[in-house]
């Protein structure tokens, strides 16, 4: 008896319209990138990113309901590059000891911040009440779970986490703004100048 196949089940198809609506979007999000770390995202305007994005103003709102969403939405996505530069950089490190994952963090920062430092510096000094503060919130969140990891397992010096977290992120956030505007050129000297400077900081 010839044994029946399992049917394979096909990958849900996307329509023209949905396919329309995820390249308008995303064009609206790149544009919204550019002009923001061009000038920073209290002074970007919805009619500088739709002509950016070369769609009308009235486009805009079916994605976006003002400014600020639109500037969350490339926040998150910038998030998102650091965070999967991070993981590929942590799969080829020991992924059990903090200082490893401190140090891929570091750089995987630097990596980005090298393409998209002045978006970076954009979305750090903004203060908007959609995702300004939750952007830093996150950064801080991770920074913190992993310096208190390391305090924990006898790694570093036993300290606040939170106000550690908040030193080294101030840290690196000015050091990437002066390095991406002095010098630019060498990432990985910038990348092993904090690895080495926040974890002295706390060392035993």
């Amino acid at each position: 008896m010839t044994p029946t196949a399992t049917p394979v089940a096909s990958p849900p198809t996307i329509s023209r319209r949905e396919r329309r609506k995820a390249e308008t979007r995303r064009r609206l999000v790149d544009a919204a990138a550019e002009v923001i770390a061009a000038n920073g995202v209290e002074a970007t305007t919805i009619s500088a990113i739709t002509e950016a994005a070369d769609v009308g103003l009235g486009t805009f709102y079916l994605y976006f309901s003002d400014r600020d969403t639109i500037a969350a939405a490339v926040g998150d996505e910038l998030l998102a590059q650091i965070a999967a530069a991070a993981l590929d950089a942590a799969e080829h490190a020991d992924g059990d000891d903090p200082l490893t994952r401190h140090r891929a963090a570091t750089r995987a920062v630097c990596r980005v911040a090298e393409d998209r430092g002045r978006l970076l510096h954009a979305l750090y000094r903004w203060r908007g009440e959609e995702s300004g503060a939750a952007l830093r919130d996150r950064f801080l969140a991770g920074m913190r779970a992993n310096l208190e990891h390391a305090m924990k397992a006898g790694r570093m010096r036993k300290e606040d986490p939170a106000l550690a977290a908040h030193a080294i992120l101030g840290l690196y956030a000015e050091c990437i703004l002066y390095w991406a505007a002095e010098r630019g050129k060498d990432w990985d000297k910038l990348a092993e100048f904090l690895e080495r400077t926040s974890i002295s900081a706390l060392a035993f």
